[in-house]
């Protein structure tokens, strides 16, 4: 999906214009749900070997590999799917959740630095993962992964901060 289509969608609430990530960030989080579940029934397969014998237990297995398999990717795909950002003035917002939503609020006088990640399958869609650290203890790096590679540069050189009068606090 293009820079310009994902920009496009969008969704409004409570006068904040939330972007969603694109689609090949839901095709990548399906496979990595499902490399990431499929195994779950192996340890399994020795007790129903026992219990149902050979046959059974490889037929047993095998369709419970798939279907932990397609679970994993669905899920995952959703959970993805309801990632939402939006950059304001003071910040950046990130929604996620299923059932419940979770909010977190980055104001950009809490950045400390910004890194952008790529791992072998997001090199392969164009991805990118914005990892934001901030001042503090508790969530000191949050990860927003997914983003198209142009929009997740774009993120952070919107977040980091402005030269024209801005002190360095160091010593």
């Amino acid at each position: 999906m293009s820079e310009q289509a994902a920009a496009q969608e969008t969704t409004t609430s409570a006068g904040i214009r939330w972007e969603h990530l694109p689609d090949d960030a839901l095709t990548a989080a399906t496979g990595v749900g499902a490399l990431a579940s499929w195994w779950a029934p192996l340890p399994l397969y020795s007790v129903w070997h026992m219990l149902l014998g050979r046959g059974a237990a490889i037929a047993l297995t095998l369709s419970l590999l798939v279907l932990f398999a397609a679970l994993g990717g669905w899920f995952n795909r959703r959970r993805t799917r309801r990632v939402r950002y939006a950059l304001l003035g003071e910040g950046l917002r990130i929604r996620r959740g299923l059932c419940f939503w979770h909010e977190i609020v980055l104001p950009r006088s809490r950045v400390q630095h910004l890194d952008l990640e790529r791992g072998p399958i997001e090199r392969n869609m164009g991805l990118a993962t914005l990892v934001i650290h901030t001042a503090g203890t508790r969530m000191n790096a949050v990860r927003l992964a997914g983003l198209d590679q142009q929009r997740a540069q774009a993120l952070r050189d919107a977040l980091l901060p402005s030269e024209n009068g801005a002190h360095d606090d160091a010593v």
